[in-house]
């Protein structure tokens, strides 16, 4: 089965690596990414949370927390580069 199976060109095997590094690092996707962890997050402090507004808040807290960290670290770095 080997010898039906043609292997492509290492050009072509990167050219969609680095498409698919370009969409992995590109900041639309980190802040989904932040959000979703976010959200998983404050699940799973779900229950020493007290209440929904607190909830709410601490998940808004934490996603505000984690994209100023990612803008101020890593998307002013990238930036000047």
């Amino acid at each position: 089965m080997r010898f039906l199976y043609k292997r492509p060109k290492i050009e072509h095997v990167r050219e969609e690596l680095n498409t698919l590094m370009e969409v992995m690092v590109s900041d639309h996707f980190v802040y989904l990414d932040l959000f979703v962890f976010s959200l998983i997050f404050t699940m799973l402090l779900s229950p020493a949370i007290n209440s929904l507004a607190m909830s709410i808040l601490f998940f808004f807290a934490s996603y505000s927390l984690f994209s100023c960290l990612y803008y101020f670290l890593f998307s002013r770095f990238k930036e000047n580069s």
